[in-house]
């Protein structure tokens, strides 16, 4: 049946999502099926070979899978008649639980379940009857949807290789047509890992439904569906045998091992993006030499973990050996049921299984024919000539070799790719480094530019500002020179008046001091005056106290008198005559004594008074004199400390006047190097203004 002309879409791209971040291109096979030209990395279905390694790639999810599940589960709703065929590589996406998978979708309604391993079988044995009937040169197998789609767009000189049989979800669907009329009626339902299948079912006329593992699982999850609850529900198919591992890398080959023990020495098993392209892309080259073909079945698969690891399944993170661990314990159970005595269901032997898989073969019922789609890659893209692309490195600004710098960062292999890709409207030069580079220079140098012109046209306000302040402050220098200098000459009159009090008050300091000395003197002498007056007044307490004890002897004296004149009356005159003149004497003495005594005892009490008033002005005076002292001292002291104040007065004017000597000194330097400024603002002023036309 004839493919239709136009791939339908697989792979959707969320623009919400998108970064243009050009991870996808990166990863991405086919590269003209991105368009990066936009503000997001667009896709054209038309040239996707739908590997989905974009949607792997894409870690802000603006890229998800196609399929039919929304179509496949309102049609359940409806009851539409339903069958499905389950891909074998559902062992390991359902954590071994294919079974159960059985029992959930008949739940759903599904009237039988197929396993595809029988149509692996039954494609097996359609490329042997090929390749024994032609025996070809190189056979390239199919069953990789997404491969085929790459050689028909991009490598169609490889078409004639291909293996003219449908792939083993095709092979199923046609046995079920043609040898389960019951079934014919009903719609199809794929259950698979990989989107791109979709392509392959619209290109042969079979397959209704495209329901991805990935969407089961997400629905399941999202309702709350464990699978396990299901009973584990058999095929409705006779059961395979090592075609069960049909989804793992070499699964082809090592199925065809069962009839030719050496298919390994005639048999290339490659996979996974980034070799399988690369050796497709230079096979046909490699022909032409002779080199190729070294082997001549290709076992080829464009996912590095084979459909255990599709872009419908969430297999693409896990461990290898965790996927294929589950896919190959289903295939030691099958095994185990051949090798049991050859119980196979019904008891069938190896060859009863045989017989069985002729039963559901016919000549040219698997026949598969290809479509050349390259006209349509032609189409949208353009190969750009040498001087075309040598224009587009002008506009990315790559004018010297070193400017190819093929690193990749746009997300295409080379400089040359992207180039092409620009020509063609698919991307644009801002997505590339060396030119965001370049315009990022340019941008800044323009910046720069338009800064520097605003920091000429500041720098020039500032300057003309500047100078009118050095205009003013020139002005404002020789004024202040002028009173500077004036100033000096008053200040060294001022000295001049200091220098003279200073002298003066050197002269009073030793008047002074001289006073001071002087007082100290007749201070000294004062006290010892009052010293004399106290010794003076004790001798005359001294003399009071004599008089008073001649006064006694007097008193006595003038009793003995009174006694003798007694005793010479009693004596008689002759004998007292004499006692009476003694007596007399005596009398006159004492009387005499006594008013002498009298008067030197009041003269001394006199002189005592004077004394004693004396004494008393004495030490009057003598403090009188001591305060004269103290008053000498404070004005000495006082006259000490304005010498001293004058001597740093002095020292101090004599450093002013040093000083303002200095300071004339500078203010004339100063005014001078304003000057100088002022010429050299008005040269730089030039100098910018010629600076800017440049």
């Amino acid at each position: 049946m004839k493919s239709q002309s136009i791939l339908r879409p697989i792979i959707k791209v969320l623009e919400n999502k998108c970064v243009n971040c050009h991870r996808c291109i990166a990863v991405c096979p086919a590269k003209m099926c991105n368009d990066g030209s936009g503000k997001i990395v667009d896709h054209h279905s038309e040239l996707c070979i739908g590997c989905g390694e974009c949607i792997t790639a894409c870690t802000h999810g603006a890229r998800i899978g196609i399929d039919d599940f929304d179509a496949f589960m309102a049609d359940i709703k409806q009851d539409i008649p339903m069958i499905a065929i389950v891909a074998p590589a559902a062992a390991a996406s359902f954590q071994g639980l294919y079974l159960n998978l059985n029992g959930y979708l008949k739940s759903l309604g599904l009237k039988a379940i197929f396993d595809v391993s029988l149509g692996a079988e039954l494609t097996v044995k359609s490329y042997l009857e090929y390749m024994k009937r032609a025996n070809p040169k190189l056979v390239i197998a199919q069953p990789c949807s997404t491969l085929v789609s790459f050689i028909e767009l991009y490598r169609p000189e490889l078409i004639p290789y291909l293996a003219p049989v449908d792939s083993p979800m095709v092979h199923l669907m046609k046995m079920i047509r043609r040898f389960y009329p019951e079934y014919r009626n009903h719609r199809i339902a794929v259950i698979s890992p990989c989107y791109s299948k979709r392509r392959e079912f619209d290109a042969c006329g079979l397959g209704d439904y495209n329901v991805s593992f990935r969407s089961l699982e997400d629905y399941m999850d999202g309702a709350g569906i464990d699978i396990a609850c299901f009973p584990a529900t058999e095929y409705d198919n006779p059961p395979a045998e090592r075609a069960v591992l049909f989804s793992s890398p070499g699964g082809l080959m090592r199925t065809v091992q069962r009839y030719d023990r050496d298919v390994m020495g005639r048999t290339r098993k490659i996979e996974g993006v980034t070799e399988v392209y690369h050796y497709f892309a230079h096979l046909s080259k490699t022909i032409q030499t002779g080199n190729a073909p070294v082997y001549q079945l290709i076992d080829c698969l464009n996912c590095s973990m084979g459909c255990n690891g599709g872009p419908g399944t969430r297999n693409r993170a896990k461990h290898l050996d965790d996927v294929e661990y589950l896919v190959e314990r289903r295939r030691r159970e099958a095994q185990a049921t051949y090798q049991n005595q050859g119980h196979f269901r019904q008891h069938l032997s190896r060859k009863k299984f045989e017989k069985m898989l002729d039963k559901y073969w016919e000549q040219d019922l698997y026949r598969r024919d290809y479509e050349d789609r390259s006209a349509v890659f032609k189409k949208m893209v353009c190969e750009p000539n040498k001087q075309q692309i040598d224009q587009i490195y002008v506009k990315l600004h790559k004018t010297e070799k070193s400017h190819i710098l093929n690193c990749g960062a746009c997300g295409y292999r080379s400089c040359e790719q992207m180039a092409v890709a620009i020509f063609n409207h698919l991307n644009k030069p801002e997505n590339c480094v060396h030119y965001l580079e370049v315009l990022t220079s340019e941008q800044n140098k323009l910046k720069a530019q338009q800064k520097l012109n605003s920091i000429f046209d500041h720098t020039l306000g500032e300057l003309h500002r500047n100078l009118e302040g050095i205009n003013s402050l020139s002005s404002s220098i020789t004024e202040t020179a002028n009173y500077v200098f004036s100033s000096t000459s008053q200040i060294e009159k001022m000295v001049e008046g200091t220098l003279d009090i200073h002298s003066t008050l050197e002269k009073n300091a030793e008047a002074v001091l001289k006073l001071n000395q002087s007082s100290q003197d007749g201070k000294t002498r004062f006290h010892r005056i009052a010293e004399l007056i106290d010794e003076v007044s004790v001798q005359a307490d001294g003399l009071i106290k004599a008089c008073s004890v001649i006064g006694d002897i007097a008193d006595q004296t003038s009793i003995l008198g009174m006694n003798a004149a007694i005793e010479a009356a009693h004596a008689g005159q002759a004998v007292g005559k004499g006692f009476a003149v003694v007596a007399s004497e005596i009398r006159k003495l004492a009387d005499n004594s006594s008013k002498q005594a009298v008067k030197i005892q009041n003269s001394l009490k006199s002189i005592k008074v004077l004394i004693n008033n004396s004494k008393e002005s004495s030490s009057l005076a003598e403090n009188q004199f001591n305060l004269i002292v103290d008053l000498i001292n404070v004005v000495r002291d006082e006259e000490l400390r304005i010498k001293g104040t004058m001597n740093e007065q002095s020292s101090g004017s004599t450093e002013v006047m040093y000083s303002f000597r200095e300071i004339s000194k500078l203010i004339a330097k100063v005014k001078d190097e304003s000057s100088r400024l002022r010429e050299s603002g008005e040269s730089i002023i030039n100098d910018i203004n010629a600076l800017k036309v440049i």
